[in-house]
Order: structure tokens, then sequence, then C-alpha cells
């Protein structure tokens, strides 16, 4: 028999340890050929759609994709293998007691990697053709581009991916086989029997890791706007606190619960407790690894999509309609021909989903301004500048856009105030009228004195060039100012809302060259910025998925190899435990245990971590933070349960 038929049927007779090893070069090969198939084609790279920039920024995107891919695939494999390799001391031992050399054992262990490798490439690249045309569809969806890309199979991006993997798989296996020990025969076949210390912590390091963790905590969440530069110190605390928190506080913790008799002599306590304590100690590294990379997985997805949602929200409450257009005297010239806007819509089929006229009253604040000078954020705060608005054109408009109505009596205001901080980085607009009680108004040369019911932040109509709050005012109040006042003092906004607006561009577009030429600063849009800003953050969020997707792949497949590396090591203790008496039952109680210890307590670590990094820098909304995080939640549950329904087919098929 022949070392590489030894291999072969190795392979065989281990699929379980294989099996996550090799289903994961599967997706990282997939995923790697999807992203070079899109770079490569051709209907891109000639440049044959309207939104040319957008494909063009997306293919960039691909490429740190793919560069990102190889790394990860270079970390994680090498990780795998090594640790494999430790866990088959005793299988080196014997074969080199039946006469194999340090050469020969080193080439068998290369040809046992190479082999996954090459059927890892090919299903990778099946499962790659397989999708390809579904990830064309949705990037096409996403980048809205005026036609589907056409699918095609690119033979670079093939020979580019079978290049790449087998150059890279076949270097970590060459890499890794010389990590096999130079140990004697004897000691190898001891392999994992020999005894190890008991665990042992620093009650000073234990402490310090929930203090280095707090305290990068506390720092992100009052750093507000000089995030950015207090980020990397931050980071490098909560990472060192976690390095402890699973090498010295889980120990301590651990071993707490050891000494209390209650806990620990209750049950199965004594069995999983005295395993715990040691998996804890011997897989730190794993745990601090696998939270990070969940950590920053987290936080980055969470991030994009809160970032994507927080910017579509700013957009529109600063800019509620999609079109605006304020006709400033109703003897000047138009700002836009009389149904050009409903014309040129029409031109596109798109339907207009409301249309606002409303009359407005313009006025200017006669208290004495203290300063009108940019806040904290650098944004400057309109004091002066009114449009009042009556509370029946406020109550239709509310009816809307979902906003409570108001009754106001006599002599009442509501004052809404823009916000032009957009919610990023904690920053808020000061609300300039939040603590008056009155405020008196020049209307028409003639001035008059209100009470503040109410300050709001953000838009009932667009926000102008001087970003002019807007003041709803009483019904008969609103009629008898109309009655007094001149032409030039009132004003007449239209405002249109478009079914489907974020596809309406080209449309938008062609109203805004049709405006007036000198009355520009009277037209505003939301369409065109919005559809530009929600394309960027659909790519970057439709790419990172798939990179989140790596990472998950990578910290799931790390604890399963983790699991299957100690197997045998077990063996011996669960045969032992069913000696005196110990149930089947009993014994998976323990595994589940154990395992749902390895696989959650560094994703609770993570989740945390990501909810701070997340709300630190402005973008937490916990309604996106639980989607996103559940659907992780989800994904990982999986992953614990297969896990664990293969460990427990591998104690199964043992015999006392």
């Amino acid at each position: 028999m022949t070392i590489n038929n030894i291999a072969i049927k190795n392979i065989k007779g281990n699929l379980n340890k294989y099996a996550m090893y090799y289903l994961s070069n599967v997706i990282v090969v997939t995923i790697f050929f999807i992203f070079a198939n899109f770079i490569y084609n051709p209907s891109l790279s000639n440049g044959n759609f309207n939104d040319k920039t957008m494909s063009e920024v997306a293919s960039r995107l691909m490429y740190l994709c793919e560069f990102v891919i190889v790394i990860f695939t270079f970390i994680f494999s090498n990780y795998s293998i090594t640790s494999f390799l430790k866990s088959r001391e005793k299988e080196f031992g014997l074969l080199s007691m039946f006469g194999l050399t340090k050469g020969q054992i080193r080439r068998y262990v290369m040809f046992e990697n190479i082999t996954i490798s090459i059927f890892s490439i090919m299903t990778g690249l099946f499962f790659g053709i397989l999708f390809s045309k579904l990830f064309f569809m949705a990037v096409s969806t996403i980048l809205d581009l005026n036609s589907e890309i056409p699918f095609s199979i690119s033979s670079k991006a093939i020979k580019i991916t079978i290049l790449s993997f087998l150059i890279l798989l076949n270097l970590i296996s060459f890499i890794t086989s010389f990590k096999i020990k130079n140990n004697n025969i004897a000691e190898l076949l001891k392999g994992e029997r020999i005894p190890k210390e008991t665990p042992k912590f620093s009650k000073i390091k234990s402490a310090l890791a929930i203090i280095l963790i707090i305290s990068g905590y506390i720092v992100g969440l009052f750093s507000g706007t000089a995030i950015i530069a207090t980020m990397f110190p931050i980071l490098i605390v909560v990472i060192i606190g976690t390095h402890f928190l699973f090498s010295q506080f889980s120990v301590f913790f651990t071993n707490k619960l050891q000494n209390n008799k209650g806990v620990y002599y209750k049950g199965i306590n004594l069995i999983t407790l005295s395993q715990i304590i040691y998996k804890l100690k011997d897989n730190a590294k794993v745990l601090f690894i696998t939270s990070i990379l969940s950590g920053i997985t987290l936080a980055s997805a969470i991030s994009v999509y809160s970032l994507q949602r927080v910017s579509l929200y700013s957009m529109e409450e600063n800019c509620p309609q999609d079109i605006g257009v304020i006709e400033q005297d109703i003897n000047s010239h138009k700002v836009i021909a009389d149904g050009k806007v409903e014309d040129i819509l029409n031109k596109y089929k798109f339907d207009i989903q409301y249309k606002n006229k409303i009359e407005l009253i313009k006025a200017k604040n006669n208290d004495k301004v203290k300063d009108n000078k940019k806040s904290t954020y650098g944004i400057k705060v309109n004091k002066t500048d009114f449009n009042i608005m009556s509370e029946d054109s406020f109550n239709e408009l509310a009816k809307q856009y979902n906003k409570k109505s108001l009754t106001l009596k006599n002599g009442e205001v509501v004052i809404y105030t823009y916000d032009l901080t957009g919610n990023i980085a904690n920053a808020r607009t000061e609300l300039p009228f939040k603590h008056q009680k009155t405020l008196n108004l020049n209307i028409g040369g003639k001035i008059s004195s209100w009470n503040i019911l109410s300050n709001l932040k953000g838009g009932i109509i667009n926000a102008d060039e001087k970003d002019t709050n807007t003041i709803i005012v009483n019904n008969s109040d609103f009629e008898k100012m109309r009655n007094e006042i001149s032409n030039n003092d009132k004003c007449i906004y239209y405002g249109y809302n478009i079914k489907h607006n974020l596809k309406a561009t080209d449309a938008v577009i062609e109203i805004k060259n049709a405006v007036t030429k000198g009355q520009e600063p009277f037209f505003t849009e939301r369409v065109i910025s919005a559809a530009g800003v929600m394309k960027l953050l659909s790519v970057l969020l439709f790419i990172g998925t798939f990179i989140a997707m790596i990472f998950f792949i990578a910290t799931g497949s790390i604890l399963y190899f983790k699991m299957f590396n100690e197997v045998q090591k077990d063996k011996q203790d669960f045969i032992g435990l069913k000696k005196i008496g110990v149930t089947q039952e009993e014994i998976k109680k323990v595994i589940s245990i154990q395992s749902f210890t390895m696989f959650f307590l560094p994703l609770t670590v993570a989740t945390v971590h990501a909810a701070f990094a997340v709300k630190s820098v402005g973008l937490l909304n916990i309604k996106y933070f639980i989607f996103i995080a559940g659907i992780y939640l989800v994904l990982q549950i999986v992953y614990y349960l297969f896990a664990k329904w293969m460990y427990v087919k591998q104690i199964n098929s043992w015999s006392i």
C-alpha cells in the first residue's frame, strides 16, 4: 500500500473531521469566483451601462474583497491545519513506528491537503457558476442599472480562481507540513494523554479585564465627534481586556463556581465545571480571536445598515418632498413653467403620490438674537427667518407623513427647525427656541407676539438655502395676517412626492434643468442625492454581507475544529464516565453545555462590543441592531446544532 493510498483511506475514515474544513474552503472559493466573474464581466469592463461610476465603485470594492478573502484563507487554513496536525500526534507516532520517515509523513500530510484542496476548488467553482446569475441580478437591482448585467462565465475568472487557490492552499500545506514535531515515537504515541496542570489565573489580570473593557466603553460613549481620534486607542484597550477576559477572568469565574458547593455539587455540574475550566483555559486564544472577529463583523454590518437607514431618514426629515418649488411672488417669474413637472414625470411614466400647494407668509425674528454663529458641530442654525403655515395646511401634510396633527389656540405657535447634522457621531442640531416661551415676529412691518407651544426637529416642507424655520399657527390667525400683508410677503410652496422616487433620477434631472434661469435657489429636490447615497451604501451593505459571511465561516469553523481536534482527548474521559454510571443522556447534556459555552460565550462578548462600538459612532438603532444581530444569532445556532450533532454522533460510535 502506498502513502497516497493510506492518505485517501484516512480521509474517507475521518470525513467528519475534514467536513468543515472542506465546506469552508468551498464557500470561500465560491465567493471568490463570483466576485472575480463580476469584475471580469465584459459588459462592465466595456462600460456598457449608464451608471458607469457605480459599477466601477462596485468593481473596486470587489477587488478589495478578493484580497480580504485571500488573506483570510491563508490565516484560517494555516490555523486549522496546524491545530489538526497537533491532534494527530498519536497517528504520526504509529506511522513512524511502522517505518515511515519524517519526509514521508510530511508527503502524506501534503497529499491529504492537496486532495481536499482540489475537491474544494472544483466544488466551489460549480457553486460559483451556479449562483453567479443570481449575484448579477442582485447587483443590477441594487445599482439600479438601466439594463440587467448579462450572464457570462469568464474564463479569466476561472483561471484566476483555480490558480490562486491551488497556489495558496498548496503553499499552506507545504508550510504546515514542517510543523510536525520531531518528538520521538514514545512522546508522539502519548499524544494528548499527558496529564495537564490545573489551570491558573491572576486576580489582578482578571480584574484588569473588566476595568479595561468598561473604560474603553466609557471613553467611546463620551468621545462624541472626537471618536475618530480615540477609536484606535479604544480598540487596543478593549482587545487587551478581551484577551484577559478569556485567558484569566473566565478561569477565575469558573473557579469561583467550583468553590461554591451549592452550585458545584448540584446535578452534573461537578463534571461540567471540571471540564469547562480546562477548556476555557486551553481555548482562550480561540475564543478571544472568535469574539474579536465576530465583534468586528457585527459592528461593521450594523454600522453600514444603520448608516443607510439613518441617511435616508435624515434626508426625508429635512426634505420631506421629493421636489419642492417656492414661488416667491405670485406676480414674479415662475420657478418652473406650470404643468412642466407633471409633464416630465408622465414622460418617464412616474406617478405622483402627493401634490401639495401651500400658501406661506414670510416673517423675521424681531427679538434680539444673541448670536448666529456656528454650533459645536460647525452647523449654522437660522434663528432669524420664518415661513408661517396655517394649521390646516400642516395637518394635511401630517396625514401624509404620519405626523401628529395640531390643534392650536389663537396666539399659539409650533416651530419646526431643520436638523442638519444627519444624526452622525452623536451630533444634534441645537433647537434654538426649545427653552423660549414667547417669540416676537416682524410680519410685513408689523410686530406681533406669539406663545411658543414647542420647538420640534425636522421639516414640514423642504429646507431652502437659508434653512428657514417653519411656524404653524391657528387658522384664524393665519387668515387675519394673510389679509393684512402684501403679496411681497407671501409665497406659494409646491411639493411633489413621486412613487418609486429613488428610480426617478433621470426625470428629476430633466425637471431641474427646466428651472428658469436665476430661480435655482427656489427649487429643491432629494431624489438625486438620496439615490446616489442609497446606491453606494447598498453596494457596501451587499458586499459587506459577503465579507461578514466569510468571517462567520471563520469563527464557526475554528470552533468546530477545536471541538473535533479534542474529541480523542475527551474519548477516554467520557468512556470513564460511562463506566462509573453516568448515563448517555447526562453525557449529552455535558456536551451541550460545553458546546454552548464555546459557541455563544464569544458571540455574547462580540455582541456587547459591537453595541458599544456602534453607539460610540452614533449609529445605534435598537431595531436595526436587533435585526442584524438576530440574523447572526440564527446562523450561529445552526452552526452550534450541526457541530453538537456531529460530536454526539462521534461519541455514540464509541464502545466501553
